[in-house]
């Protein structure tokens, strides 16, 4: 028994090794460009890529682990399939690992699916080719080939010369949980999180998280979610047609009225609320008494009472936040590093004005691959589960948001102006553990989620409180907003309820307090309207709108799966892309009001598959 997990384990060892070697020929390849990285930088991308070197290697150990359960008496027949299985795997493998190669070269991202649209165009793909070393390329190709099969050969005739007879119920019993423990490596440990490139991202510099990537998970990761799709699934009307359409929505205007009071060194902290839903904030209609204090804060700022959220997760109100960028139906842009590199974002503007930009966050940033979208966007500090104690958090996803609260407020005190700070609350994603007693009488899930946003507004206003009394706050701009709305609490079953969120504008930055703004809006106008305020270009944030140019017309648009709603000021639709039909309406929408979000979508979506 003990050989065969002998073997076994050579096996793996000796596919993390290529992954490591093929990784130092990566840096190689790349150093007539990238060649100013000294040696240890490598050794830190390799020590930070090993998990998704792990990762890769197990999933590759999954057959040759099961099929080893059938060697308790005769196992020449396992030689024979491994020397099959290595061929096909080993020249799989290296030809993604040669591909990647000029094609990082070319177009500075990991190889993914996007290459092998060029194959239905040979005349292209041989251009496009062509400008690579190809002899050298296919002799590296058949040398690393033949000295990886002729490695793994003589690794497994040397292993299974050591097999013995071994009792069948026991062997089948061993490997089986073997196999089964083998989905740790698969998903990278413990973590809340799978394996993402999130996971190996520890850099700002995009070549060094690049380099941390194993190549070969990156292109079959692409290849199960299509990420190299160049065709359209919502395009329904001419692409004249919709350019109309959707830049009569989107007015470029620069007319707008100011509500910050003339300082260009305006601190800002975007606090992001997970999950407030308008159904629990009174003034907005929701239920009265389960946020009270933010009820009583909107007395001092500007209110936004009728605004709604681009996504249903917080992945997708991440970006429509930061970025102005709006949810995809059926995907999320910010698993793709390569697509989300190239987005504007807040902390990049503000940066770019000599900002200090940091994130703070009680859990994990790898979850939903938001660490690799929050260290290309820029971040100087990015504060998550791993900076607190065990005795600090849930039992599920991090540190309380009272406590991260509390660091925030601590580190806002040496934070050098200006500075741009956002913080991500959690305690109100389920299962909503809350470290007070409960206030909402009752153990379901709707009691619960009521329970824990009541916790989160006594920590947000205690944060406040304390904010008040600190020197940054008299040139503050402090701004609440939701990452997505939620279907609790069950108020009525109307999914454009869902998407309805609020924001709050507070601060010691603000002219005047005591306002509310009425009119249809969108998460993703506040990139737009806050750097519109503040004086800065915002040219780069394209399907967003400033909110206090009077030249708008208001209107809000948010997807799900495979479906997408359209907010007027007097109409608002619900869209299922699958049967091609209205599902809710408010005010008797006309077909005009539907082909307005389609423009928006087939826009928005069409810039999301040329990034």
């Amino acid at each position: 028994m003990k050989n065969r997990v002998v073997a076994l384990a050579v096996n793996a060892m000796l596919w993390i090794a290529y992954f490591q070697l093929s990784r130092i020929l990566f840096f190689v390849y790349q150093g007539f460009t990238a060649g100013y990285h000294p040696l240890p930088f490598l050794m830190e991308s390799a020590w930070h890529g090993l998990i998704m070197d792990a990762s890769m290697a197990a999933y590759l150990m999954v057959l040759p682990s099961i099929l080893i359960m059938f060697t308790y008496d005769k196992w020449l027949w396992y030689f024979r399939f491994l020397t099959v299985y290595h061929t096909i795997v080993i020249f799989f493998v290296t030809l993604i690992v040669v591909a990647d190669l000029p094609v990082f070269q070319a177009w500075k991202f990991r190889l993914d699916t996007t290459p092998l649209h060029y194959l239905t165009q040979p005349s292209e793909a041989y251009a496009s080719a062509s400008a690579s070393p190809l002899l050298f390329l296919f002799l590296l190709f058949v040398f690393l080939v033949t000295a990886l099969f002729w490695v793994f050969i003589k690794a497994n005739q040397f292993s299974l010369r050591k097999f013995e007879r071994a009792n069948p119920f026991a062997i089948l019993l061993s490997f089986s949980l073997l196999t089964g423990l083998l989905i740790i490596p698969i998903r990278g440990g413990w973590h809340t999180a799978p394996m993402n490139q999130s996971m190996v991202y520890y850099s700002h510099d995009h070549f060094a998280n690049q380099l941390a990537v194993n190549a070969p998970w990156n292109f079959f990761s692409s290849v199960v979610h299509n990420t190299g799709s160049t065709t359209n699934p919502f395009a329904t009307m001419s692409q004249a047609k919709a350019d109309s359409l959707t830049n009569r929505m989107l007015p470029t205007g620069t007319l707008f009225t100011q509500h910050l009071k003339a300082d260009s060194a305006t601190n800002v902290v975007l606090i992001i609320w997970e999950s407030l839903t308008a159904k629990v904030v009174a003034p907005l209609g929701g239920l009265s008494g389960i946020t009270p204090n933010l009820t009583k804060l909107s007395e001092e700022g500007i209110l936004f009472t009728n605004l709604y959220a681009s996504g249903d997760r917080s992945d997708k109100g991440l970006v429509a936040i930061l970025s102005g960028y709006p949810s995809q139906p059926i995907t999320s842009i910010i698993k793709y590093p390569r697509k989300t590199i190239s987005l504007p974002s807040l902390p990049k503007s503000f940066k770019a004005n000599n900002y200090h930009t940091s994130f703070y966050y009680g859990g994990e940033t790898e979850f939903a691959n938001m660490k690799s979208y929050l260290l290309q966007q820029g971040f100087d500090r990015i504060v998550d589960k791993y900076s607190f104690t065990p005795k600090q958090m849930n039992s599920k996803w991090g540190a309380h948001d009272h406590v991260v609260f509390d660091r925030l407020l601590k580190d806002l005190e040496k934070e050098k102006s200006p500075f741009f700070s956002t913080i991500f609350t959690l305690s109100s994603h389920e299962p909503y553990e809350v470290p007070v007693k409960t206030a909402i009488p009752g153990n379901n899930s709707e009691q619960k989620f009521l329970n824990s946003h009541q916790y989160t507004d006594e920590s947000l206003f205690n944060f406040i409180t304390a904010a008040k009394r600190r020197k940054w706050w008299n040139n503050s701009l402090v701004i609440i907003i939701a990452d997505h709305g939620h279907p609790l609490p069950r108020l009525n079953t109307s999914r454009i309820s869902e998407f309805h969120i609020p924001m709050l504008w507070l601060g010691g930055a603000l002219k005047h307090g005591g306002f509310r703004y009425t009119k249809v809006a969108s998460q993703t106008d506040l990139a737009n309207t806050l750097l519109a305020q503040l004086g800065n270009d915002t040219k780069d944030y394209q399907f967003g709108v400033d909110l206090f140019n009077d030249t708008r017309t208001p209107f809000a648009y948010f997807s799900f799966n495979n479906g997408f709603g359209f907010i007027g000021s007097k109409r608002s639709l619900v869209y299922d892309n699958v049967g091609k039909m209205m599902i809710e309406s408010i005010g008797s929408p006309a077909y005009t009001d539907i082909e307005l979000g389609q423009a928006y979508l087939q826009n928005s979506f069409g810039d999301y598959l040329k990034r």
